[in-house]
């Protein structure tokens, strides 16, 4: 891990100039890693975001003309948000001025191999920590959520690009753990010198793909996306030459040779071994988060109370029938309980195929069902005539209504019944 490939070949001058500015511009990006990788460091890191907070924050309007505010736990520089566009803006002005400075007080280096062969060390961990995390969250399935009955009933041009991205990622959990496993791999290729531009090749290949659904499908990561795919190539390019040579030109090529990036022998060694403990904690880091991410909303949850799709049978309002009318924007047409990602959720489908999305609160011992939406909160108590029937009585809208439901069952949708098969 500790050791690099060696030329003495001048560099020229475009070729350092544009070195200077990735190097200020990737290690500002990718700073303050690893120390917000772990729980235990990430007070040390903390003052370094909360200072950035304030900055960003203060410069946005007056420099870029957008108002920035941090919205997530030492994530805003990678989001698709305002403080996300401010970052990479500020970032594109220090590495500007920087290489600048640096080109005029640095003008007799004739290359800078060791300083590329070191940001391409830690390029190299970084990269593979975020291969890490977003592969446990599918090898543990948990960054994509399974079809579940409030998604089955919305058709398809309710859904958001986003959801109909994820609905279709969700779908085979085969699939899922299939993505997963290679972006383990290929992190796991990037922590040795040995394999390192294989892991490069094999993540640009994977993040090719999550850049075209994060711009195709508006997906809301496309700074991040995209910069794990420019880090991905920048490791691959390192031996394009040879590959060019082996795959392309039918010519024959050589062997790297390596040299010591430390040549003390106990320092090289002491690298070394913080090098393999770092390796081992993003390991086991995204491995534990990657479960407690299964846990807590992950593909395998059990079914919530009353789980299911409910459709009317009758309906009454003020003790009188209501009919099935298609403009009737009151009377319940369907009703769906399901689970989000942090609590349980429903949706209630009205005679005139208006929805209304919630949230559900189930006392099962009491049998009451508590349904809000912002400030509106309304209660009804319901029974369980038989397995197949929901009966419910309340308030809704200033109104007694009691409604007669029969659970629909999921199976009737192809979509939900259609499994993974080996054979056809």
């Amino acid at each position: 891990m500790a050791t690099i490939s060696i030329t003495n070949a001048s560099w020229h001058l475009t070729k350092k100039i544009l070195f200077r500015f990735v190097f200020v511009y990737l290690i500002f990006y990718c700073f303050p890693f690893p120390l917000d990788s772990f729980d235990f460091t990430k007070p040390i890191a903390r003052p370094y975001y909360n200072f950035f907070d304030w900055l960003i924050s203060a410069i946005s309007n007056k420099w870029f003309h957008i108002r920035a505010e941090p919205q997530f736990d030492m994530f805003d520089k990678f989001d698709d948000s305002n403080y996300g566009l401010a970052f990479i803006y500020l970032n594109l002005v220090i590495s500007g001025v920087v290489t600048i400075v640096w080109s005029f007080a640095d003008k007799r280096k004739n290359n800078y191999e060791i300083p590329y062969q070191w940001l391409r060390l830690y390029l190299r961990f970084f990269l593979a920590a975020f291969l890490f995390g977003y592969g446990f969250n599918k090898v543990f399935p948990s960054q994509f959520q399974p079809i579940s009955a409030s998604r089955l009933t919305m058709t398809v041009g309710e859904q958001s690009p986003m959801l109909l991205a994820w609905n279709f990622m969700g779908y085979s959990v085969t699939m899922m753990k299939i993505n997963g496993v290679l972006e383990v791999l290929a992190g796991i290729f990037l922590l040795f010198r040995r394999t390192a531009t294989l892991g490069g090749i094999l993540s640009a290949a994977i993040f090719t793909f999550v850049v075209s659904m994060d711009f195709a499908f508006n997906v809301p990561v496309r700074l991040l996306s995209s910069h794990l795919l420019l880090i991905s190539v920048f490791i691959a390019l390192h031996d394009a030459g040879k590959l060019l040579n082996v795959l392309a030109f039918n010519k024959p090529t050589t062997a790297a040779v390596y040299e010591p990036l430390i040549h003390h022998p106990l320092r090289r060694k002491i690298f070394s071994g913080v090098l393999g403990i770092l390796a081992a904690c993003l390991l086991y880091a995204t491995m534990i988060n990657g479960l407690n991410a299964q846990k807590e909303f992950g593909y395998y949850l059990p079914k919530v109370p009353l789980y299911g799709v409910y459709r009317t049978n009758y309906f009454l309002r003020n003790k009188d029938t209501i009919p099935p009318l298609e403009t009737d924007s009151l009377r319940w047409k369907q009703l769906v309980v399901d689970r989000s990602w942090y609590s349980q959720s429903g949706r209630i489908q009205f005679g005139n195929d208006k929805t209304f999305v919630c949230k559900i609160e189930t006392d099962t011992i009491n049998h009451f069902l508590n349904i809000k939406s912002g400030n509106d909160s309304s209660r009804f108590q319901y029974s369980l005539p038989d397995l197949s029937h929901l009966l419910i009585k309340g308030v809704w809208k200033k109104d007694s209504v009691e409604v007669l439901m029969t659970k629909y069952d999921l199976g009737n949708y192809l979509l939900y019944r259609e499994k993974f098969k080996w054979i056809n």
